[in-house]
């Protein structure tokens, strides 16, 4: 618009001219190689009446292109400061190299034509290029500083991301601490920030502010969340994400210097360009020499018509108003010739007056229509663009601009409506992206749904969803005042199964179950599987105990038919435990726990049974959990005491042998015996530890009495059949002997006829024992089920009389005979034996004598604490003779002996 108006403004100007007759002087400055003139005579020539023009000659050395070259050099040095790239590096070098050129050719011609040095103007344009130089090393090197900042940076947020990615792949979806989620988001959020910092100088900059914020946040959240980062990702982890923070903090400080510098030396070039363009003249010129040309007028046709005072226009100077002399001493070399012409035009008249008029009026209505034609073809295809930018902004992907108006702004259409055209495409990719995502979320939550609310191996409700469906049929049976039954239950001896046939066989056996389970249960109510082998089934709407009885009963019996497991027939027994809401408890959880405090009943009461719940069961179940309880803090504060009952031998009646026999001290002061407490340690496990203090501590009253004033003493310690499971046991034993420095002979290792259930292990183990040196006893002699195989089978050195056998031998002939059978095998098979339960004298006067027996009971005595049992042995000494002494004086009926009461029951 301002170059039209230029152009109307020199219209109206030049109808100016016409009309008031203006002298227009037009000076024009040829430059050409002139060849020096040459000689003329000095002959006085004519004097030129009103030359035309005066052609005046000099030798000019210009500065533009030199200057020309600085600017570009300046421009070329910043824009390579800025960006590294082979363009800025080719230019730079190449505008480096030409401003070198100009500047020499410059200074050198100067000189020839002035005679002056231009020793400081290159001097400058010389250190000029090596501080340009010096800014891009400078530069160089902060790109470099860029580029291990954005390689350290990607680092951590790759490390970060492959954290949360872990994560996800847990449960298929994102499951991560919500610390680790946060620093993801940190390091995006410091992405973000990156290009600010690539050229930024100044860390008060909002954008700045915002990145240093953002480091702050992430050191915190590290800090704050220590623990929780090496427990989930390791101590190398957190202490290489730490440091790695703090060197991307101190990069970034650098980077923030090097910013400052690079800015501040490029402004110093800017500057310094200023100051070198200061030295640099516009042109360098001198005068070489004046001729007088006679020019020809600029048109014959006006010669007769020149303009008054036109003469005085064009006056000659008095250097060439009369003769001129050229110098000739000094023939010029070539030069720059300056020629000045001034026409006077002549005079319009009114008819090219009117022409010219007409001439502007249609000019200007021409450039009036071309005005407003470029501003609309401006305007309308710009407001298109922004509208058309607004609408898509706010999500119109199906915009698109009309072509149209000048080339440029059309190719901005096309480009735009390609944008826009990318621009759906991709939205409609994102669509679709999101869509599948959405997808696998509701899948996943779905399949997290499932195994949170199913058991992924039957396919039965889990504990979690049991209790959610087990109370809401407590909430229904409230209102319809009905009853609730549960039913705990698993399978019976399941361990060996898993042990004989692997433990995938009996992942199968279980989907087995349950699939039968479900088969049973679908009339009455649901099954659910708690875990392991243990089972829950729920009886909804039942209308009395007695209907959940007999839906027990049918589930037990519904398993007496065998289950198919990969084509095997497979029988499996179940024992149930039965409880009632509201009968038994109001809640689920105690509804649970009754049930399971029947089925440990059910088992007891010998396996693949129904027990319903009472109270004293639980009573039971309770003291029995504070025994278990009582027993381990009883490990750990020492509680138990060792105390000996001496065993008499028959004939000699000397004391050599005392049992160990624990005591459980409670904290009340109370004294609890091996029967109270010994079969819930073992059900619990914790026999082992106990067992182990009894070995421990009885060897060591064997090894102190054995060093001191008893050598022959000898101590039999009472072991379960559960410890010689442990392939340690053995070893246990022999490691205590050495230990304490005792002879394996004075110990002698107790144990029940219930070892042969546990295997050939336990065999091999006694056998090793007895290798050892250490004597066997069987305990309890027949009270079990399989007393002969174990004389047969075990490796024993002696046979213990179970009390229930001696107790009628004085009383009952056949008692007395059982026991002379027993007593006669284990003196044909060279076995020791021991009467257990000698309570009275009858008793005694019947046993003594017997040779390889020992005799033991309240009646010769009784247990006693280990400090005292040296100085009860002359006591039981004395009152054994005194015993042998009185059964003696009772006479023949009160003398006799087993074989004599024997006899007398053969002759009855």
């Amino acid at each position: 618009m301002i170059a039209f108006l230029g152009v109307g403004a020199l219209l109206l100007a030049a109808n100016f001219f016409v009309e008031e007759n203006v002298l227009v002087e037009k000076t024009t400055q040829i430059t050409r190689i002139a060849a020096a003139p040459s000689p003329a005579p000095s002959i006085p020539q004519p004097v030129i009446e009103q030359p035309r023009a005066v052609i005046v000659q000099r030798r000019v050395v210009t500065s533009e292109p030199l200057m020309s070259d600085l600017d570009r050099f300046e421009r070329a040095a910043q824009s390579r400061a800025t960006t590294k790239t082979e363009e800025s590096e080719t230019e730079y070098q190449q505008s480096s190299s030409d401003l070198d050129t100009a500047a020499r050719t410059f200074a050198t011609q100067a000189a020839s034509i002035s005679g002056k040095s231009f020793q400081k103007l290159s001097s400058g344009i010389d250190d000029y290029r090596t501080h340009a130089a010096q800014v891009v090393l400078m530069a160089d090197h902060r790109q470099a500083v860029v580029g291990e900042y954005s390689a350290l940076f990607e680092d951590l947020s790759a490390r970060v991301n492959d954290s949360v990615k872990s994560a996800w792949k847990i449960f298929g979806r994102v499951v991560a601490r919500q610390s680790l989620l946060q620093l993801s988001a940190d390091f995006d959020d410091l992405r973000r920030g990156f290009t600010t910092l690539a050229s930024a100088d100044d860390a008060q900059t909002p954008d700045m502010v915002l990145l240093l914020k953002t480091e702050q946040t992430i050191v915190g959240n590290l800090a704050a969340n220590e623990a929780g980062f090496r427990r989930s990702q390791g101590d190398q982890w957190f202490v290489g994400m730490r440091d790695d923070v703090a060197r991307l903090i101190s990069m970034r400080e650098s980077l923030l210097l090097l910013n400052k510098q690079v800015h501040g030396r490029i402004a110093d070039l800017s500057e310094e360009a200023g100051q070198i363009a200061l030295l640099v003249p516009n042109q360098v010129e001198t005068p070489l020499a004046a001729s007088t040309v006679k020019v020809k007028p600029a048109g014959t046709e006006s010669r007769g018509r020149q303009a008054p005072g036109a003469a005085s226009a064009v006056a000659p100077s008095p250097a060439v108003a009369g003769s001129v002399v050229p110098d000739t001493a000094n023939p010029a070399p070539a030069m720059v010739e300056t020629q000045t012409v001034t026409t006077t035009l002549p005079p319009p008249d009114h008819k090219k007056r009117v022409l010219i008029a007409w001439s502007s009026v249609a000019f200007f209505i021409l450039f009036f229509a071309i005005a407003v034609g470029t501003v609309l073809s401006v305007v309308r295809p710009v407001r298109r663009l922004r509208d058309a930018t607004a609408r898509l902004a706010k999500g119109d992907n199906a915009v698109r601009v009309m072509r149209g108006g000048v080339k440029e702004l059309d190719t901005l259409a096309v480009s735009f409506n390609a944008m826009a055209d990318e621009l759906a495409v991709a939205k409609a990719a994102a669509r679709e992206y999101q869509r599948s995502l959405e997808d696998k979320v509701e899948e996943r939550t779905r399949q997290l749904k499932e195994l949170a609310e199913r058991d992924p191996l039957t396919g039965l409700p889990n504990r979690r969803e049991l209790f959610a469906l087990l109370n809401a049929a407590i909430e229904r049976a409230r209102l319809k005042d009905c009853l609730v039954g549960v039913l705990f239950f698993d399978i019976d001896n399941f361990k060996y199964l898993n042990d004989s046939m692997g433990h995938a066989f009996g992942d199968r056996v279980l989907v087995s179950l349950g699939q039968r389970l479900q088969e049973v249960t679908r009339a009455f109510g649901f099954a659910a599987r708690l875990g392991g082998d243990e089972f829950t089934v729920v009886l909804e709407d039942a209308q009395s105990i007695d209907s959940i009885e007999l839906a027990g009963l049918d589930v037990v019996q519904a398993f007496q038919k065998p289950l198919s497991v990969d084509g095997r027939e497979l029988i499996v027994s179940i024992s149930v435990g039965a409880s009632v809401f509201p009968d038994h408890e109001v809640n689920a959880e105690a509804l649970l726990k009754a049930a399971d405090v029947a089925l440990f009943r059910a088992k007891a009461l010998g396996r693949g049974q129904l027990c319903m719940f009472t109270p004293e069961l639980l009573q039971a179940a309770a003291a029995k959990f504070s025994t278990e309880q009582g027993l381990r803090r009883a490990i750990e504060r020492g509680e138990f005491e060792l105390v000996f009952q001496p065993e008499v031998h028959a004939q000699t009646l000397e004391t050599s042998l005392v049992e160990a026999l624990i005591r459980w001290r409670t904290p009340d002061g109370q004294v609890a015996t091996p029967g109270e407490f010994l079969a819930i340690a073992e059900e619990s496990g914790l026999i082992m530890e106990i067992t182990d203090w009894v070995l421990r501590s009885a060897i060591e009253a064997a090894s102190n009495w054995h060093h001191g004033a008893w050598p022959e003493a000898r101590v039999a310690i009472n072991v379960s059949p559960r410890d010689l499971l442990d392939n340690r046991f053995v070893d246990r034993v022999a490691e205590l002997l050495q230990q304490f420095r005792l002879p394996a002979r004075c110990i002698e290792i107790e144990l029940t006829e219930s070892v042969l259930q546990t295997g050939t292990a336990t065999i091999d183990a006694l056998r090793r024992l007895r290798d050892l040196g250490v004597a066997i006893a069987l305990d309890d002699f027949g009270t079990g089920y399989s007393s002969l195989a174990s004389l047969e089978q075990l490796p024993l050195t002696r046979i213990k009389l179970d009390r229930s056998l001696i107790a009628g031998i004085d009383t009952n002939p056949r008692s007395a005979a059982i026991a002379r059978a027993i007593i006669g095998m284990c003196q044909g098979l060279g076995l020791e034996i021991t009467a257990e339960g000698v309570e009275r004298s009858e008793q005694f006067a019947l046993l003594v004598g017997q040779p390889a027996m020992y005799l033991q009971g309240y009646l010769l005595a009784r247990p006693v604490a280990r400090d005292d049992v040296l100085a009860a042995l002359p006591k039981v000494n004395a009152h054994t003779q005194q015993l042998v002494a009185r059964s003696q004086s009772m006479g023949p009926a009160g003398g006799r002996d087993l074989s004599t009461l024997l006899g007398m029951t053969q002759a009855g």
